[in-house]
């Protein structure tokens, strides 16, 4: 075993190499190789492959919940919305694989990505308190957000738009109208 080597280490090795070849391709054999050890000795820090996974989506989602604090920093409500759509959009094109390991998470009950999943939630839900919401309407509407970035990162991934349209424009023209639907639907209740 290589001395000093840390599961968080073998965690970003695996990020770096499923960025090059594909989530898919994952491999204890292939992530060993490039760590400069043999096999066995990933798991004095892994048990499996499932775990190595999970540790990527944790990693991924921690990733990602940084880069959306950071872009909602000194913004609320409708201009915090629309830095985070654009950052969510903008990790998923500069790291299409590691976002398909936070999507494709193998026990999306395991404590340490739930410890992080609460932290984004937090976060949303703190960015919803300009709005006036109850605790449920925040749900469908943190639920909606992540819809539409979700949806259209996957799109824009697999070249799912394909009209002369510019993308962005396309993109706030969603967010808007999802907007005024929240306010829409929050001034029907009164």
């Amino acid at each position: 075993m290589r001395q000093g080597l840390t599961k968080q280490q073998i965690i970003k090795q695996a990020a770096q190499q499923i960025e090059e070849t594909g989530l898919h391709n994952l491999t204890l054999a292939a992530l060993a190789q490039r760590l400069h050890i043999k096999t066995p000795s990933l798991y004095n820090h892994i048990n499996n492959l499932t775990d190595l996974r999970n540790g990527l989506s944790c990693y991924g989602l921690s990733m990602l919940t940084e880069q959306l604090i950071q872009s909602a920093l000194g913004k609320s409500q409708d201009d915090a919305l629309f830095a985070i759509a654009g950052t969510y959009i903008a990790f998923a094109k500069e790291h299409p694989n590691l976002y398909d390991a936070i999507i494709h998470v193998p026990d999306p009950t395991d404590p340490d990505l739930h410890q992080i999943a609460e932290r984004l939630l937090n976060f949303l839900f703190k960015i919803l308190e300009g709005y006036p919401l109850s605790e449920e309407d925040r749900v469908h509407a943190v639920r909606g957000l992540r819809s539409i970035v979700h949806g259209f990162a996957s799109l824009q991934l697999h070249q799912g738009f394909n009209m002369k349209n510019d993308q962005d424009e396309s993109l706030k023209w969603i967010l808007s109208a999802y907007l005024a639907g929240l306010k829409l639907n929050l001034s029907n209740k009164s």
